[in-house]
Parts: structure tokens; C-alpha cells; sequence
């Protein structure tokens, strides 16, 4: 049999500092639990274990406690964040059918040594699981200790034992009686650290042989001395340092064989937590039907076969209607509606039409984008949809990865009625979405956000489909010769490439190219990772003007980057229509900004002459053009009015140029001797001070000594006291809060300002910081996507909303439309919202993309 005793207090301990904070909606922490199972679960899959026990300290003081004040004397208390997953933790491990062991006046590590004393007499085999190296003193031919690290566990043998440390497993004990451990107040001997007691103990192997020796074995007076000096302490150190392996503890291995898990009640616990993830991981999603516990009796009916005129009028009379669309491409596959609990399914379209078209009757939905796209396809308008319970999940925990009503059902605790029919599986949610609706609804409420959801997220959702369905125009041929073009350079480079390394070699291996650069080519190595050298951008960007192959091997992947993802990626997502529909994502970011995927059209590249080229192929249908227009300076336009920064506001209202302004003040300049590299640098400032940027940041990016950037963002925040005013207060109100959150009540939760590790701490500074003015910048632009929509709705225009890129709107128009529209984009986007600056937004006309981008 094969036991593995798992070290709980250390397992749980890395979990929580090696994973970021998570937290569930209600703020509970929890990267420890989820920590503590991902790592349970590969151990057990690695080691295959019969039984397993997990060990854990408890508060009271134990016998080397006793024995010596000073124990652990130097320990901090364990964090509150870390403190409040322990119970949940432990009652979630016995839902899963772990047994834990305790022992008052004893430590997990004594429970450890006990079981893995217990296995060896009975012929056992024991496997223990720390991120402990105390427990190394415990390996013999029948007890391995698998080490959780950093970076790979490793399995500790006798033999690997030997090999680390030149000693015996039990040797270890001895190491530790003179050099002690800090990290216990273990005191050793003053003055002999690791090399020494190794030194010692590889040579004498116990301190009994050494001090019973003293005046004897061959040492150097030096240490003699030390010795004869620390002698209780060492003797004392062993005592606190060994495991004891007769803790009055079970000893019976059989007994703790996994057992008795309550798999419903662990999924149900975990869903609570938010671990969907582990849910999954565990699976306990796909849980045997004898096994389920039955929550609810089933209490409704479902039924296809009905007179829609009478579902109608019933609908009507109550006034509201939940639906569940199921969509697949905006083509109806069949819709459920819940009407007096009772479950109506159909196929046909004109009913849905009518339901959704019905502007007297207040919809509810789960992700509605979807329901948007399928009435725009077909010619109808959704009026009245009163609540997303997708959307509201995602303003309420903007950092999650899981919508889906099933999870929100179970997050919020809600049952789903069970049925026996397999048919009817699908609509057990629809069965509860009032009770979901109602829940999700007052957070809502709590929170304020009502109107961030209702005139914001919901109509945005519709304007989003309106956008996937019509698409943006490309030029197929275009992007084939392009393509062509790039595959010449890409050829012609590597022959260079391959001529200056002398040999051919894959460029795309880091392997490979790396023994080129800093083996054959004898480049100095900057950076080295466990799989080799490092070759990355930045890597290289240090090494560009050492060796012409570094430049070109950049060139090189920009090329078959822009080729590759580009070109090839962007011709196989054309449609049938000639036109590219992406995919816009409203609950991705923690911001509130959109992203887009398949493809991802805001990622194509602007920053080079070459990538900019793939804006040609964008373009308008025939007889159209394309108008476009982008906000100037939109996010610290918002910096100016949420921080009421007098100096930033005048500069604005003057309609200055701000990096002009913040450089003759960052150099102590007059303004008409600001250089253009001064302008540069402050503008690098301007946006960095957005973004909590620190001096060593904004060193690299602008070139300049750490005391130069420091000393910049001195002389800005001096200048603009209002800006450095709001940097303090939204940090300290983060702390208190919990969270940050935009003009519009739009949030974002930031657990790492608690953290226990001062990287994290100051991430979480950083996000304070920025979030309010990039989500409250992301807010505006939705709020102009909308008013933009329905003035071209309201004006009857034949122009559309094609594409929005962060402060970038693109509109389709017909020619003879386009100057007028480029106006009206200009002032919906200028009359989104009232600040205290005004907001400038540029608009121009062209036929592709590159050209109304000027």
C-alpha cells in the first residue's frame, strides 16, 4: 500500500503566496483553496497513492514550544486573507473524503514522521508532500518525499539526498543542530553556517562523535571554538530540528483511504466558491446519477405543442417574459419562453419575432448579443429587454471567466430542478431565472449600476451584433499579393541570416538560434532560462548594433509575424460576402474595454510603415467610403476632470498642446524652446503617469537614467499637484473599498492591495490608479457607439458602425453621405459625456482604412 501524508500548512502556505489573489463576488479569498487542490491533484496523479492523509498544525503550543521559549518566536501570524480560506478549506477537503489529522502538542511535521514510521513497520510505502525541506531527514528505502518547488518537484531518495547534500538522510537532523534555522529561531551554533555544519557532518556525520571529540578531530581552532562555545545550542537545536515519529496519533494506513467523498455537496461548495475551474478539474460536473443529491422535486412542464396566439396574450397579461434562444451562427435552432412556470418550446421564427419585438412586454435574457444579431438578420428590432443576466454577472465580477447560467445558478445558489428527461435538461435554467434575476438584480441595485447595465451594457450588446453582422470589407487580391511581397523579404532575410551565421538553421527554434548567437557567433548572453538562452525581443533589442544577424533576425519575425497571422491568418476568415466578421467581447476585460477575436482586428499592427500597409486592404464596398474618427487625448482628458487638476483642465480649455506644456514644465523650460525630444519625453510621461508608471519603466522607454525618469515624474506631479492628489486618495479609497470604479459605477476588484507580497501590492497600486480613467475612457466610447447608432437609425442614413478600436470609430458610408456623417460622428462623440475639458474627436474620409486614418 501507498500512503501519501501531505504537509498542509506548507502546501497551503505556497499556494496562497505563489498564486495572485482571487476573491469570490462577496470578497472572500480564495487562491489558497484553489492553490491547495490544483497542486493535491497533480501530486496524486504523479505519485498514484492508495491512501492519503493530510496533516495539518493546530494553535496550541507544542512540546518544543515548551522545551524552548524562543521557537518560531520570530513568526509573523498567519495573514487574515489566509486565515479566512483555512476552515473552508479543510471542510471542502472533507467533502471530498480526505482525512486530516491533527495533534495537540504536536506539528503536521511529527505527524508526518509518524505515518511514514507506520508504513515502514507495516511494509508500507509513504510519499510526503511539502514544500519543506524539514522533512528531507525522513526519506529511507520505504519513505520518499516529494518536494514542491518553485519550479519542478522533485523526488527525494536516499540517493538523491547524497547527491544534494553530501549526507545521509538522518545526517540532515545533524546539519541543522549547527547551522541552525532562522526561519524557526532554530539558534545552531553562533557563527557556522551551511558550508560549515556540511564541512562537519560530511566528515564526523553527528555532533555526539564531534563534541565527545572536541579536543581531538581535525578542525580549525577557530571553529573548535565556536563549537565548545554553542554546545547546549547545538544539542538543543537537534531537539527542536528532529521530527518526532511516535505522535499519539491513527497509525492504521487502511484507515485513510480516500472514502465517503460527498461529490454533489463538494460541487456545490466549490460553485460557491467560484472554483468552476476545479469543479471540472475534480469531475464532479459529470457526477453519476446514483450519486446526485435530488434538490428539487421537477415542478414544471414543458410542452411544444401549443396555440401561440393564447401564449402570447398570456405573455402580454403578465408583461414580462424570460427566453432562452438558442442560437448557433444567428440562425434560430429553437427558443423556450417561461410562462406561469410552465416551459414553452418552438422553432418558429415569427413567433420569437412577435415576443421579441413586442415593445409592452420586458425581456429577460442570457447573453443577448446573440439574440440582437439574430432580430437585426432578420430585419426586426428587440424592444423592451429589461435584463441580461450574463452582462450583470459581468458588471458585478468583471474578473471572472465564467458566465454561463449554469454557474451563475450555482454561484448564487440557486437549484436546478433535476428531470429524468433528457430532452427537457436544457430549460432546468430557464425554470429559475427569476429567482436568478432577482438576485443578480439587487447587487445591481447595491452596487448602483443600474444604469450601467440598462443604458450602457445592454444597448452597447445590440449595436455589437449590428456591427459582427455587417462586417468589414478586405480586398482578397490585395492581401495575396501583399503576402507574396512578404514572403520574398522573409526568403531573401533568411539567406542573409543564414550567410552571416555560416550554416542553416530553423530561426524560429530559440534553441537553435541561440547556439548561433552566443555559441558560434560568441554574442554575450544576456539572459538564460532552464530550457536554454533566452532569445526574445528584448534580448535581442540589447544586442541589435553588436551583430548585423540580430537585426536582421528582428526584421525577420516581424516580417513572418505580419505574414503569418496577417495575411495568411486574415484570408481565411474572409467570408462568403468578401467581408471579415469579427467577433466583438463584451465581458473579456476587466476595464470594460472591447476586445474582438477571430481575428482580432484591434491588434492589427500601426506602429511600422509595414504593418500600418494592411490598413490599404481594409476598404468600403463600392460607392462607399469610410469614415473615421478617434478621440484626442481621451484618457487624460479624464485624468484632468476626475482628478480636478486646475493646470491640466486650463490647458485643455485653452485647447493647448498638453506634452508641450507638461515638458516646459517637467524641464523648466519656456515653451518655445520645448525641442521635440522634450515633447517625447513628456508625452511618454503624460500617458505613463496614466498607467502608474514607475522612474524604472519610464527609464527604459524613453532612454533615460532611473534618476532622470525619477526625477521627471517628480517635477510632473509638482506641476500638476491635483494629478498627484487623485494618484494618493484613489489608492487609499481602493483599500478601504475593495475596489476602483469608473464615472459610470463600472468596477473592478482589487484583492492584491492586501496581499502579503509587495509586488502584487504595488500591481494593485497601479490598477487603482489607472482603471478609473481607462474604464471611465472605455465607458465614453461605448456611450458614443450608441448614440452614433441611433442617430444614424433616427436620421434614416444608409451609414453604419462597422469597427471600434479603443478610441477609434469607423463608419461605412455611402459617398454622397460621407461628409455629413464624418460630422456627426465628430459631435456624438464630442456630446457623449459632460467633463470639465472638452472632448475633441478628429474625423476623416477615405476609401481604405490607412487613407481615412490619414
Amino acid at each position: 500500500m501507498r500512503l501519501l501524508v501531505v504537509d498542509g500548512n506548507s502546501i497551503v502556505n505556497r499556494a496562497f503566496y505563489g498564486i495572485r489573489p482571487l476573491t469570490t463576488k462577496d470578497g472572500q479569498f480564495t487562491n489558497a483553496i484553489y492553490g491547495f487542490l490544483t497542486m493535491l491533484y497533480k501530486i496524486k496523479n504523479e505519485e498514484n497513492p492508495d491512501s492519503v492523509a493530510i496533516a495539518f498544525d493546530l494553535k496550541t503550543p507544542t512540546f518544543r514550544h515548551k522545551a524552548y521559549s524562543g521557537y518560531k518566536a520570530n513568526r509573523k501570524g498567519m495573514p487574515e486573507e489566509l486565515a479566512s480560506q483555512m476552515p473552508l478549506l479543510k471542510e471542502l477537503l472533507g467533502l471530498l473524503g480526505y482525512k486530516i489529522v491533527t495533534c495537540e502538542g504536536y506539528e503536521a511535521d511529527d505527524i508526518l514522521g509518524t505515518l511514514a514510521s507506520a508504513c515502514e513497520k507495516s511494509g508500507n510505502e509513504c510519499v510526503i508532500a511539502t514544500g519543506d525541506r524539514d522533512s528531507l531527514q525522513l526519506v529511507s528505502d520505504k519513505t520518499y518525499v516529494h518536494l514542491c518547488t518553485n519550479r519542478d518537484d522533485i523526488l527525494y531518495t536516499p540517493d538523491k539526498i547524497m547527491e544534494d547534500y553530501g549526507v545521509t538522510p538522518v545526517e540532515m537532523i545533524e546539519l541543522k543542530a549547527i547551522q541552525g534555522d532562522s526561519s524557526d529561531n532554530i539558534p545552531g551554533v553562533a557563527g557556522i553556517g551551511p558550508k560549515g555544519a556540511g564541512d562537519l557532518i560530511k566528515r564526523f556525520h553527528n555532533i555526539d562523535y564531534i563534541y565527545e571529540h572536541i579536543d581531538e578531530i581535525d578542525i580549525k581552532d577557530g571553529i573548535r571554538k565556536k563549537l565548545k562555545n554553542s554546545k547546549d545550542n547545538a544539542f538543543m537545536s537537534r531537539m527542536l530540528g528532529e521530527i518526532c515519529r511516535t505522535a499519539p496519533i491513527n497509525t492504521d494506513v487502511s484507515s485513510y483511504k480516500s472514502g465517503n467523498a460527498d461529490r454533489d455537496a463538494a460541487a456545490r461548495f466549490m460553485a460557491k466558491l467560484e472554483l468552476f475551474s476545479l469543479i471540472e478539474k475534480y469531475g464532479l460536473n459529470d457526477i453519476p446519477k446514483n450519486e446526485q443529491k435530488v434538490v428539487e422535486k421537477v415542478n414544471f412542464e414543458v410542452t411544444e405543442d401549443f396555440d401561440d396566439n393564447i401564449l402570447l396574450k398570456n405573455i402580454k397579461v403578465v408583461g414580462k417574459v424570460y427566453i432562452l434562444c438558442n442560437i448557433a451562427l444567428k440562425e434560430l435552432n429553437s427558443f423556450a419562453v417561461l410562462n406561469n412556470e410552465k416551459v414553452y418550446v418552438s422553432k418558429n421564427p415569427k413567433l420569437l419575432e412577435e415576443i421579441l419585438s413586442d415593445n409592452t412586454v420586458k425581456k429577460y435574457t442570457h447573453g443577448c448579443k446573440a439574440i440582437f444579431a439574430y432580430a437585426d438578420k432578420n430585419g426586426f428590432e428587440v424592444n423592451s429587454l429589461a435584463f441580461d443576466t450574463e452582462l450583470a454577472a459581468y458588471l458585478l465580477e468583471p474578473s471572472s471567466k465564467d458566465y454561463s447560467d449554469e454557474n451563475l445558478c450555482a454561484a448564487y445558489e440557486i437549484d436546478l430542478p433535476c428531470t429524468e428527461n433528457e430532452n427537457y435538461k436544457p430549460y432546468c435554467v430557464l425554470t429559475v431565472y427569476e429567482k436568478l434575476c432577482d438576485k443578480l438584480s439587487n447587487r445591481i441595485k447595491a452596487n448602483e449600476q443600474e444604469k450601467l447595465l440598462s443604458d450602457i451594457e445592454i444597448p452597447l450588446a445590440n449595436v455589437l451584433a449590428k456591427m459582427e453582422n455587417i462586417g468589414f470589407d478586405v480586398d482578397r487580391q490585395g492581401i495575396e499579393d501583399y503576402g507574396k511581397v512578404l514572403s520574398s523579404q522573409i526568403e531573401s532575410l533568411k539567406s542573409e541570416i543564414y550567410q552571416n551565421a555560416g550554416e542553416e538553421f530553423n530561426i524560429n527554434s530559440p534553441k537553435q538560434l541561440g547556439k548561433v548567437l552566443f555559441e558560434d557567433l560568441q554574442l554575450p548572453c544576456k539572459k538564460k532560462t532552464k530550457s536554454g538562452y533566452s532569445t526574445n525581443a528584448d534580448v535581442l533589442e540589447s544586442l541589435r548594433y553588436q551583430h548585423p544577424i540580430v537585426d536582421m533576425v528582428l526584421n525577420y519575425r516581424t516580417l513572418a509575424k505580419l505574414n503569418s497571422t496577417y495575411c495568411e491568418g486574415l484570408l481565411k476568415v474572409i467570408g462568403d460576402d468578401g467581408r471579415i466578421h469579427s467577433s466583438f467581447n463584451q465581458t473579456e476585460t476587466r476595464t470594460g474595454r472591447i476586445s474582438s477575436t477571430e481575428p482580432n482586428l484591434q491588434n492589427i499592427p500601426v506602429r511600422t510603415e509595414l504593418g500600418r500597409e494592411m490598413r490599404k486592404f481594409f476598404c468600403a464596398k463600392d460607392g462607399w467610403t469610410l469614415v473615421d474618427a478617434d478621440y484626442s487625448q481621451i484618457e487624460l482628458r479624464v485624468l484632468a476632470h476626475i482628478s480636478h487638476d486646475k493646470n491640466m483642465i486650463e490647458a485643455f480649455k485653452n485647447n493647448d498642446d498638453i506634452h508641450a506644456i507638461t515638458a516646459s514644465q517637467v524641464f523648466n523650460m519656456p515653451l518655445d524652446m520645448v525641442t521635440p525630444i522634450m515633447r517625447s519625453r513628456a508625452k511618454a510621461v503624460n500617458f505613463g503617469i496614466v498607467y502608474g508608471i514607475g522612474a524604472f519603466s519610464l527609464a527604459k522607454d524613453i532612454g533615460v537614467s532611473n534618476k532622470e525618469a525619477s526625477q521627471y515624474i517628480k517635477n510632473y506631479l509638482a506641476h500638476y499637484s491635483g494629478v498627484d492628489e487623485y494618484m494618493k486618495n484613489v489608492v487609499e479609497k481602493a483599500k478601504q473599498d475593495g475596489y476602483v470604479e469608473t464615472m459610470f459605477g463600472r468596477r473592478r476588484y482589487l484583492p492584491e492591495l492586501t496581499s502579503g507580497k509587495a509586488m502584487l501590492r504595488k500591481f494593485g497600486e497601479r490598477v487603482a490608479r489607472n482603471m478609473p480613467i481607462q474604464g471611465t475612457a472605455a465607458d465614453i466610447i461605448k456611450i458614443a457607439m450608441i448614440r452614433v447608432n441611433d442617430r444614424l437609425k433616427k436620421e434614416g442614413l444608409q451609414s453604419r458602425l462597422i469597427l471600434q478600436i479603443h478610441d477609434e470609430l469607423i463608419v461605412e458610408a455611402p459617398i454622397d453621405e460621407s461628409l455629413y456623417v464624418a460630422k456627426l460622428l465628430q459631435e456624438e462623440m464630442e456630446n457623449a459625456v459632460a467633463l470639465d475639458v472638452p472632448l475633441t474627436a478628429d474625423a476623416a474620409v477615405g476609401k481604405t482604412w490607412y487613407y481615412a486614418k490619414g
